[in-house]
């Protein structure tokens, strides 16, 4: 919250959720406005209808009237000659005759008095994250799941019968959205691109940038829109049938992209980018990734990409010319084939209320880097169809929260849909000791169910292996996998360490095939209100190798 008086003299500053004092004064002026906050006296409060109960001018009272932006309209007799009457009109907008003193409703901005001291309301996580049981997490991200609007400069059209030679208007539409996005056309940041319908053979290179002055570039589907790889047999590896490099400010929306040689949606060291209401299918590698373009050296100069939001997408039959084996990119896999939907060095991300089924590797993996962002409300399904079997690597998480090469931190993982995988369900990891561990993640509220495939690969429900700390994971439903649960460190290599500070608290652990559990080679876990399932004789195997093992208030059911 910020608040400015109309000298540009900062009055006061504030966080999101702290509440503002009833009383704001501007010494340079003697009227004073009272605020009550629905009869509580204590504050204003985002998101309430507030009311004003008392309004003083130079001692000329209207005490005990009321103010509130729910009535059709309220009045307040005017105060002096010099205030008129405050009217609402029905629009939640109560406007001040020649003061121009208004009261926006609610939760956005108030203007006191006729020097228009302001409250605004500045943007704030709305991420919708739960409080841990045991402290109230960091908020990850400070994004929303809502799709990014329209921005409200230029249109520009893209029509299959167009032609690159004219300006681009609806009635006279450009032929290639390849020439709409390039550094040629007339195109500029605010402006948005209308791409008509039908099928568009190109290859799809973001040519230039917006910005934070005039908004974002937009490049939207106005119907029926499919992209199709002009070349689908000879990608390279980074490669997309949209795709951008050191670009930023750019939102993607409601394209249909099939049949990719690589990718489908590629932005490789990207900013300020919202991808929202695409449908990948068939693609060669990753539906949607992030990465960087060029560097790949571990610490965080890999990561190359900021503020990324990816919502409401489907990313179906990913990884499609993988050929399995053990995942070896040198040997096997001479492209580099990455997981259905990639977050690859970016800090500052929202993975929100995506579909992603049937891809051949991992679903939806944050990795190498990647921090302070959030995955939530995403439906995964069907992953790992090669890589889960003896004919791949017997693994690949269905979402996968992993370090490698640079530190990854600061992350929630939350309202997910993880059910029907080949292999593990929700899997926290780091895969290089002494260049990046995984630390502060927070996976709670997720349904994981009937994930692995017993004989074949662990078929975990929630996973936390070596070189990470702090992991907090609740009120979770972890049902009908191979196993529920597992901690273990027991693989950790010289230069690691075992999983540390491991909460698990009030999650429900039930009908697994194989074993309730695994704990072991961790250190300082708690184990606490959980419930797990009574088939098996105990509530977890192992026990070995754990430094300060607190188990309380588990039960069977």
């Amino acid at each position: 919250m910020n608040i400015t008086d109309s000298q540009s003299q900062a009055l006061q500053s504030n966080v999101s959720g702290q509440q503002i004092p009833d009383v704001i004064p501007n010494p340079s002026n003697h009227q004073n406005s009272t605020l009550n906050a629905n009869g509580e006296g204590t504050g204003i409060s985002k998101g309430v209808q507030d009311t004003i109960d008392s309004w003083t001018n130079n001692a000329s009272g209207g005490n005990g009237t009321q103010i509130n932006g729910n009535n059709a309209s309220s009045t307040l007799p005017g105060l002096s000659s010099h205030d008129p009457s405050l009217v609402n009109n029905g629009n939640n907008n109560l406007s001040g005759g020649s003061n121009g003193d208004p009261l926006t409703g609610g939760q956005d901005t108030l203007v006191g008095d006729s020097n228009s001291d302001q409250l605004t309301q500045d943007f704030n996580n709305s991420s919708g994250t739960s409080p841990s049981p045991n402290s109230a997490p960091t908020p990850a991200s400070p994004s929303s799941s809502t799709p990014t609007a329209n921005n409200s400069g230029g249109m520009y059209y893209v029509s299959p019968d167009g032609n690159d030679s004219n300006p681009g208007t609806s009635d006279k539409p450009w032929k290639t959205v390849n020439y709409a996005v390039g550094e040629n056309s007339v195109v500029k940041a605010g402006d948005t691109i209308m791409v008509q319908p039908g099928t568009y053979n190109e290859q799809i290179t973001l040519g230039k940038s917006g910005n934070s002055q005039s908004g974002n570039i937009t490049l939207k589907a106005n119907g029926n829109v499919t992209l199709d790889d002009p070349d689908s047999s000879s990608g390279a590896f980074g490669e997309g049938v949209i795709q951008s490099a050191g670009k930023g400010y750019w939102t993607i929306d409601g394209f249909n992209i099939q049949n990719s040689a690589w990718a489908g949606i590629a932005l490789r060291d990207a900013n300020n980018m919202t991808v929202q209401n695409n449908h990948t299918y068939n693609t060669g590698s990753s539906g949607i990734i992030v990465m960087p373009d060029h560097y790949f050296q571990g610490g965080d100069a890999e990561v190359t990409s900021k503020n990324i939001k990816v919502l409401n997408n489907t990313v179906e039959k990913s990884n499609a010319k993988w050929p399995g084996g053990t995942g070896d990119n040198s040997v096997s896999d001479p492209t580099g084939t990455q997981e259905s939907l990639s977050i690859w060095g970016v800090d500052g991300f929202e993975v929100a209320n995506n579909t992603v089924k049937d891809g051949k590797r991992e679903g939806i993996d944050i990795k190498t880097g990647s921090r302070n962002g959030s995955v939530h409300d995403n439906n995964i399904s069907g992953q790992a169809s090669l890589s889960g079997t003896y004919g791949g690597y017997q693994g690949g998480p269905a979402l996968y929260i992993e370090g490698n090469r640079a530190a990854s931190f600061n992350i929630d993982v939350y309202k997910n849909v993880v059910t029907g995988n080949t292999a593990d369900g929700i899997v926290v990891a780091d895969e290089v000791p002494q260049q990046g561990d995984v630390s502060n993640v927070r996976i709670h509220d997720n349904v994981v169910s009937g994930n692995g495939k017993q004989g074949m690969n662990p078929g975990n429900g929630i996973a936390v292996t070596s070189n990470v700390r702090n992991v907090e994971i609740f009120n979770n439903t972890v049902d009908n996998n191979v196993q529920a649960l597992n901690i273990d460190g027991s693989g950790y290599v010289t230069g690691g360490y075992k999983p540390t500070d491991i909460v698990v608290r009030n999650n429900k652990f039930t009908n697994s095939t194989y074993r309730n559990g695994l704990i072991e080679d961790a250190g300082n876990v708690t184990l606490d209100g959980n419930s797990f399932s009574n088939k098996f004789d105990k509530l977890y195997e192992g026990g070995t190798g754990i430094d300060n093992m607190k188990d309380t208030n588990n039960i069977k059911v």
